[in-house]
Parts: structure tokens; sequence; C-alpha cells
């Protein structure tokens, strides 16, 4: 007898449901990337189906860099509201970044073009001590010291593209200052309230996905100083939903492309996502890999089709590393 294929049966379900989803593509990409469980969310008008590969499709799982899209969500509510310049020198609107230099912007945290390193250095040497928390000792006021090192050092660097973890670290503390209350609950009280995101938290919920690592533990990650950057946990089913929100008009301000030349094949980059072209639509996406889960989230606002992937094992020794992102791209 031969056992069915739970991966190509869930790419079945989701070509039957949206034809031009090719399922043997599909299949092809569950089997190399969704191991050893996990969830595949899609959306599309009225369409929406949420389905568990060898997982409950109602778990939760720590989301990474997923929550950058989030972080930045808050940024244009804030500054729609008044409340903060996206363009303007933070040095000139909020007492906690006094001294920074004038390049280092709202807009520049958002877009990763302020200079700053993917990591503070004492974020890299807390990986020798704590693989799964490497952030969890850095406190705001260490944060931010290191910041206004950092971007003194980094002005000719600052204009070109680099990924930082640490500048969105660095944006949810301003957004914090911004909104007169910590960063967890501006963000809950501006964005997941207000979209009905119940089961969006930066605390583990249940049931969670046990995560799986690269050295076996089942421990999830930590963001502590850098909680902007990462440490969102959630279900693929409100991840669909936050992405919706984009565009249905419920979110504003997340469509303007940053003027920074990006590499192929990215078409530019703007507050918390990438944007590619696959096959003939931009699409907006952002990925995240903790250290026993990874994440993609996606939409296309020419199609009006969202997509989410939540996989519980970290980034593989071998095999495929672009992982949900791979699936994310044959969804969209």
């Amino acid at each position: 007898m031969f056992r069915p294929d739970p991966a190509a049966q869930v790419a079945h379900q989701f070509a039957d449901s949206l034809p031009d989803v090719d399922a043997r593509r599909l299949g092809t990409a569950l089997r190399r990337s969704v191991r050893p469980a996990g969830v595949v969310a899609i959306s599309q008008g009225a369409q929406r189906l949420v389905l568990g590969l060898r997982g409950a499709p109602e778990s939760s799982f720590e989301i990474a860099s997923v929550t950058k899209p989030f972080t930045a969500a808050l940024a244009f509510e804030l500054a729609q509201q008044g409340l903060l310049d996206l363009d303007a020198p933070l040095s000139r609107q909020l007492r906690a970044f006094r001294g920074y230099p004038p390049h280092v912007t709202a807009r520049a945290l958002l877009t990763h073009t302020a200079g700053l390193p993917t990591h503070p250095l004492r974020a890299t040497l807390g990986m020798l001590s704590d693989f799964h928390n490497p952030y969890g000792r850095l406190s705001a006021e260490t944060v931010l010291a290191s910041g206004r090192r950092w971007s003194g050092l980094a002005r000719q660097q600052a204009g070109r593209l680099s990924y930082s973890n640490f500048g969105y670290g660095l944006l949810a503390l301003a957004l914090a200052e911004a909104a007169g209350e910590p960063y967890p609950a501006a963000l809950q009280r501006w964005i997941l309230t207000p979209l009905g995101l119940t089961h969006i938290g930066f605390a583990p919920l249940t049931p969670l996905a046990t995560p799986h690592g690269l050295l076996g533990s089942a421990k999830v990650s930590g963001f502590g100083g850098l909680i902007g950057a990462g440490g969102l946990y959630s279900t693929a089913a409100d991840l669909l939903s936050f992405a919706e929100a984009h565009f249905s008009g419920r979110l504003r301000g997340w469509e303007k492309l940053s003027a920074v030349r990006a590499p192929a094949p990215l078409l530019g980059v703007t507050g918390g996502w990438f944007v590619t072209k696959w096959r003939r639509e931009a699409v907006w996406w952002h990925d995240g890999v903790a250290r026993g889960t990874r994440a993609a989230l996606g939409f296309s606002p020419d199609t009006g089709r969202a997509a989410a992937v939540l996989i519980g094992s970290g980034v593989p020794f071998g095999g495929n590393h672009s992982g949900p992102a791979s699936v994310l791209s044959e969804l969209l």
C-alpha cells in the first residue's frame, strides 16, 4: 500500500480553489520546505483556505522577521495621526534620539537605509553565550547608545540598502516614544485591535507549534531589546487578515517604494516589505527565520491575493534554504 503524500494532497486542494496554482510545482516546494510540519494559507476575495501539513491549521508560530511589517504599519499609522514625521531627523523629534545624526529618520530605518549593521556588536557576542536569545540582554538604553555610536560611524553607508534588525529595534523605540507607551502596547492599540487580530502577540500563544532547531532544541528565539525586528507569534489566519488590510485600504502608507537601488530580483523596498515581480504581478513580501521556525507572508495588490507560510523548523544544514519564500512564490 502506498501512503498518501500530504504535500501533494495540500497542493491539489489549493489548485482546486485557485486554478492558476500549479499543483505539481507547489507540491514539490512543499516537500522540500515544510518539514516536519507547517501551515499554508491563501485568500483571494471571498475565498480563504488554511491547511495544516502534518500540523494543526490553528497552531501559532514564532514569525521572527515577519514582525517587521507590523512595526512598519505602526510607524505609518503614527505618521497619519501626526505623532511622527517619517522624513524628519529623529534627533529633532524625540528625546531618546538626541545626538543622532540627521540621516537617521524613521523612513531610513523603515527601508534599511540608515547605514546600520544587521546586529549590534553585543548581540553578535551574545550568540556565543545564548544561541536562542542573543538580543535578550540588550536593554533599550543599550540599543540606543549603540545606535548613537554606529550611526555616527555609518554616515558613508547611509542611503544604501543594508538589511538591519538593529535598525528595526531602534525604530520600535522611536515609535514607543512617539506613541507615549511601550511598543507592544502601541502595536496593540493602533494596529492589532483595530484590525481584530486576536491571535497575534509577543507572548507564546496556545496551541504553539513546537520549534525544531538546528541543534535539536525546542526553544523559541528571543528578541529582547530588538523586539521591533522580531518576536511576534501568530496564526496563519491572522497573518492573512493583516496582509489583506493593506489592499483593502485599512492600512495606509506602505505603497511608497524607497528610491534606493535594490539588487535583482527585487523591484525595491518599502516600509516592512520587499517588492518582487513574480510572474506578472508585483508582490509585497517578507520572510523570517527563528531558531526553530520559519515564516513568510506576502500579497499582491494587483490580484488581491494574500498568502502565508509557517514552518516548524529552522534553516536546514542542507537542502532548500529559501524555504517558505519558495512556497509563497508558488501561491502568489
